[in-house]
């Protein structure tokens, strides 16, 4: 890690704006990283603000160790900590943490609920097809329009009838979403 923090700080006086402004987002990265223990504790321990904070600064980063402890807030007692955390998972888009979202749709939440579901939306594997055409069968609407929006993401063809159904049945985001992913949808 000293190479590159070396080489980093190197960049950071070069001419070139971007070359600067790379290096400084990059060392701020290993300095994040540098704090994994304590971002983990103020994930175990911390007050919500702290758990919020700590689960974003793991964003922009990647690896197991900010995959376990993301996955782990992804569990917090705090409804906003697990959506946070499963935010970010989504962003990162890691099969590894697949099966901890799609556990997360089981979230007593609604609003993790709907997290979970567009967070599924980051992996566009027609695997989750099944789940998400299970997921259009909630009793939330928020949940509905997240997952048309994801399957409108995917654009496979087996859900066209469904589609069409909330195409016309739906309310109006719902109708918008199932429309679009008509004509996102493969032939």
């Amino acid at each position: 890690m000293d190479k590159r923090k070396q080489a980093l700080v190197k960049a950071l006086q070069e001419k070139d704006e971007a070359v600067r402004s790379a290096a400084a987002e990059a060392l701020e990265r290993l300095e994040i990283r540098a704090r994994l223990v304590y971002l983990e504790k103020m994930v175990d321990s911390g007050e919500m603000i702290e758990k919020l904070r700590a689960v974003y600064a793991l964003s922009n980063l990647r690896g197991q160790e900010v995959l376990r402890i993301l996955v782990k807030a992804s569990k917090d007692p705090l409804e906003d900590v697990r959506a946070a955390a499963l935010r970010v998972l989504g962003k990162i888009g890691d099969k590894g943490v697949l099966s901890e979202i799609v556990e997360r749709l089981k979230d007593p939440s609604l609003v993790v609920e709907r997290v979970a579901v567009s967070a599924l939306g980051s992996f566009r594997d027609p695997q989750i097809l099944a789940l998400l055409m299970q997921m259009l069968k909630s009793k939330d609407p928020g949940v509905i329009e997240n997952t048309l929006d994801v399957i409108g993401r995917i654009g496979d063809k087996r859900t066209e009838e469904a589609m069409l159904y909330f195409a016309v049945k739906g309310n109006a985001a719902m109708r918008a979403s199932a429309i679009r992913a008509l004509g996102m949808m493969e032939d």
